[in-house]
């Protein structure tokens, strides 16, 4: 079931802007609405915040931030920073008013329960922003990117949150819509004056336009995608045969022991999970069950199972092997064909086998190291931040299923636009079909905006923006 905000901006609403539940030295409270038959909201607020000079909220100047106190019907309640923004000088637009307070749960649950009670209703989520672009604060774009840059786990997912919010996607996807508009002037002009003799655009015009536009819309979808799958994590996968150091690998690369370690061989039955950050992207590093060709205990083949589950869902495997056995030795079996890129690493360097120095000039040298002295790892973290860098489209932006669904429609349209070009179509086929994209172009662009793509940014929202 999608949540949708509600359509109605005539609510006075509130909620906190800080995360609930948890305690913290501050929390904020925000409120937002405009004045109705009650007054504003700093007169609905009435005497319950009072300044130490005994100001209440409607003789506050705004963008001040003013120490006072709060209370209620029972009495005191809390110290706290009030500031006002005058509409339409606020990020909603609307009046708005923020209470900084003590982060304790039971002091913010008697504020909210004080704003309930004098004609405030608890916001749904994403609803201040939400009214934010719905009165003309935020294009769609800058509102949907709120949300990404709360939800970034990593400082290339803020990056390309920020991107979103300075406006990228929509200078794009203007440009696009700027070419397509100046062909369809062009194809009405032929349709209006076509007993003149006047020169047009010509057929290689109109297909390089054409053809231009959905190559534009086809990479900012192939990079949104690409962006995606890396979006909340990149994963590597560690396999290996039993006692290659797999664990060892995973304690060193985070720095502290996460993996059981032992001489003994298949101690990891299971995966085990850690994370890290390199290159700006956070990392979900996999321990993995040993592999090997052939066993007879039960739980060891569900913990091959399992690892190579993982390697068809990583992006990254590292194929560990034990460098204190002779080169040639068969470590993993040859079957493990999957979708991630694999790296040959070469563990234990400290005590290699003399067959490992001599490499054949025909063959690719691994990468070696050592998980227990930590020889070689720098160069093993340098060689994974070069493949996330190629990996991560430099100027991706964070765009949504359906935005991206919408920019597969807009290159198949061009595509069919300039299918009717090459085969002379009536200029008036190819004009609808233009109008067609320019329309979904206006979509994306938030100027045509149904309640079902509202829901569907909006919903994604904590509560408090």
């Amino acid at each position: 079931m999608i949540l949708r905000a509600t359509n109605s901006t005539l609510d006075h609403i509130c909620a906190p802007a800080t995360p609930a539940g948890a305690r913290s030295a501050l929390a904020v409270i925000r409120a937002s609405g405009n004045p109705d038959a009650t007054g504003s909201i700093f007169e609905r607020l009435g005497k319950s915040f009072r300044t130490r000079a005994n100001q209440t909220a409607v003789n506050l100047k705004p963008r001040q931030a003013y120490y006072g106190f709060l209370s209620d019907v029972e009495g005191y309640i809390d110290d706290v920073v009030f500031i006002r923004f005058n509409r339409p000088a606020s990020f909603t637009g609307e009046d708005c008013f923020e209470i900084t307070c003590h982060g304790n749960p039971l002091i913010i649950r008697r504020i909210l329960a004080l704003l309930y009670a004098q004609g405030f209703r608890a916001a749904e989520p994403g609803e201040f922003t939400r009214r934010a672009y719905l009165n003309g604060k935020l294009d769609l774009d800058a509102a949907q990117a709120v949300a990404e840059i709360i939800e970034a786990r990593n400082a290339v997912s803020l990056k390309a949150a920020q991107r979103l919010s300075h406006g990228s996607f929509r200078v794009e996807i203007l440009q696009l819509r700027s070419a397509l508009m100046n062909l369809l002037a062009d194809l009405n002009a032929e349709l209006d004056f076509i007993d003149e003799d006047i020169s047009f655009a010509t057929r290689e015009t109109k297909l390089l336009t054409l053809a231009e536009a959905e190559r534009k819309a086809r990479h900012l979808r192939s990079q949104a995608e690409r962006f995606e799958t890396i979006k909340n994590g990149f994963h590597i996968a560690i396999v290996g045969a039993p006692n290659a150091g797999k664990s060892s690998l995973l304690n060193r690369f985070i720095g502290h022991d996460r993996s059981i370690v032992s001489d003994v061989a298949g101690t990891t039955r299971d995966y085990i999970e850690a994370e890290m950050e390199i290159a700006g992207v956070n990392i979900r590093l996999f321990d993995t069950a040993g592999l090997r060709a052939y066993t007879t205990d039960t739980i060891e083949q569900l913990g091959m199972e399992r690892t190579r589950e993982l390697m068809n869902r990583a992006h990254v495997c590292l194929l560990l092997v034990d460098g204190s056995e002779p080169r040639g030795a068969s470590q993993i079996p040859e079957d493990l064909a999957s979708g991630a890129l694999h790296i040959t690493v070469v563990n234990k360097q400290d005590i290699l086998h003399p067959s490992w120095l001599q490499i054949p000039a025909d063959q690719a040298s691994p990468l070696f190291v050592s998980a227990r002295t930590g020889q070689g790892i720098e160069e093993l973290l340098a060689t994974i931040a070069r493949i996330i860098e190629e990996k991560t489209p430099p100027e991706a932006l964070p765009l949504a299923e359906w935005q991206r669904l919408l920019l597969a429609e807009i290159a198949a349209l061009l595509q069919r636009a300039g299918t009717t070009v090459s085969e002379n179509e009536l200029p008036e086929v190819t004009a609808h079909i233009v109008n067609q994209a320019v329309a979904k172009i206006a979509e994306l662009a938030g100027e045509i905006s149904s309640e079902d793509i509202l829901g569907r940014i909006f919903s994604r929202f904590c509560i408090g923006k």
